[in-house]
């Protein structure tokens, strides 16, 4: 990234104080497909592709503003803080990513710390793929801004080949951070999202997913290799449709499925509950509380209260949140059930979820399911689903390691067939979390 950096700042390397490196992981979701922001539980994990940041300080630039700029030869420079207004530019995550963090600690940009701050980043997985660029973009901003901001990197320079790691602080504080990164997209991207994908980009562990408890952000990881064990794999392909969480109409976009699901949920509070709160995560993690029979017909009792998409939506979002209860348990040491059995159970799942995203939620396109129903007719697939808010980017699928080069290349055909083009696969390799290095030693510090 260096050479980049020098380009697109337009400056020599002697006039450079290399500040920090900063790195946060994609996301994968394995299950709870619009759960997170409901309050169910979640099971992301870190990919190893993601969001690079560069940070450096060039002794030319004297005003007050902070330049960005990408490997990709984009350009920005901030020379002011606006919370008004929305987009999904990505100049508007670094503006909103400032504006957080400046009004956090109480700093402006005539700041002594930030001048000739010069922020380069680099995204090694496809903006709108569903992996959660965004989302890494987010947390490696907030960490380059934060450690910028307070001068962490002083506290650790670097004294031989090896860069020291700088410390992400306390529960509280990586809770206080993830918090941040989302409100980049709450406030600045107008896109109600849930945690999820920030919380992964922070606190994810090599070769685990976690069981992410998004009404308590407490969790426990899951070693993902309980369930595929040594045969099987996960395997991500994509669309190559650009995922837009706003959808292509505002029925389906990512806001009104939401309000559909909250809707579903005060339909039932007031038939079933007196008016007392009713929520869908609570129904999954103790059903018989709720019901003694049929999960389905709990909510059809209270349909007389929902618009049809309300029902609809509200009823894929029960199943979808007791469903990932049930891949949780497909991972632990001591389920009773074989591998096989395994595969077979969560490929039948990640169909069923598929079909709800498709025909409930009216998230995917042509695209997609033209990936889930070429991948299901090979013998050695155990199912797939769109992974993320959809309206684009991956489908996610569980199949014979043995298998993959072949159902890829069946894709690639299909693809090539009706949409002349060749969708990338990426291998499901599951990291740790954000992680920021110091390269300051001093203002000749050099890299």
């Amino acid at each position: 990234m260096k050479p980049k950096f020098l380009e697109v700042f337009k400056c020599k390397e002697s006039q450079v104080e290399w500040i920090t490196f900063t790195f946060a992981p994609g996301r994968v979701n394995f299950y709870g497909e619009h759960t997170d922001y409901m309050g169910g539980y979640v099971c992301p994990g870190g990919l190893y592709d993601g969001c690079h940041i560069l940070v450096g300080r060039v002794s030319a630039y004297k005003d007050s503003k902070i330049r960005f700029g990408t490997t990709d030869g984009r350009y920005f420079e901030l020379s002011s803080l606006e919370s008004n207004k929305q987009g999904k530019d990505w100049t508007v995550f670094a503006r909103g990513a400032a504006t957080i963090t400046f009004e956090d600690l109480g700093k402006t940009l005539d700041d002594p710390a930030y001048k000739g701050i010069c922020v380069l980043s680099h995204s090694s997985i496809p903006i709108g793929s569903g992996m959660s660029a965004s989302a890494a973009y987010d947390v490696t901003l907030m960490y380059a801004l934060q450690y910028i901001s307070k001068q962490t990197y002083k506290q650790f320079p670097k004294k031989s080949s090896q860069y020291p790691v700088l410390p992400k602080g306390s529960r509280e504080d990586k809770i206080k951070i993830t918090k941040q990164a989302q409100l980049i997209e709450n406030k600045f991207c107008g896109v109600n999202v849930g945690i999820m994908d920030q919380f992964s980009c922070v606190h994810a562990t090599a070769g685990c997913f976690m069981a992410l408890d998004c009404n308590t952000l407490t969790y426990k990881n899951h070693v993902i290799d309980n369930l595929t064990g040594p045969d099987n794999c996960f395997l991500l392909i994509d669309s190559m449709v650009k995922h837009e969480l706003t959808g292509t109409n505002n029925s389906n976009g990512y806001n009104a499925i939401r309000s559909d699901i909250e809707g579903a949920e005060h339909g039932i509070s007031k038939v079933k509950m007196g008016g007392k709160p009713f929520r869908f995560c609570d129904f999954a993690r103790d059903p018989k509380k709720y019901t003694d029979g049929d999960y389905v017909q709990f909510v059809t009792d209270c349909k007389s209260a929902m618009t049809p998409s309300q029902y609809a939506r509200g009823v894929f979002n029960l199943l979808e949140q007791i469903r990932t209860y049930e891949f949780i348990a497909l991972t632990d040491p001591n389920c009773p059930l074989s591998y096989e059995e395994k595969f077979k159970k969560a490929g039948d799942m990640l169909n069923a979820t598929h079909n709800g995203q498709r025909d409930v939620l009216g998230i995917s396109t042509d695209e997609l399911n033209l990936i889930q129903e070429t991948v299901n007719k090979d013998k050695d697939v155990a199912g797939g689903r769109i992974m993320g808010g959809g309206f684009g980017g991956c489908v996610l699928l569980l199949l014979r390691k043995s298998a993959v080069d072949r159902v890829v290349g069946d894709v690639r055909k299909a693809f090539q067939q009706k949409f002349n083009l060749s969708p990338p696969a990426y291998p499901v390799i599951l990291c740790d979390g954000a992680v920021t290095v110091s390269l300051w030693n001093g203002e000749k510090s050099s890299l």
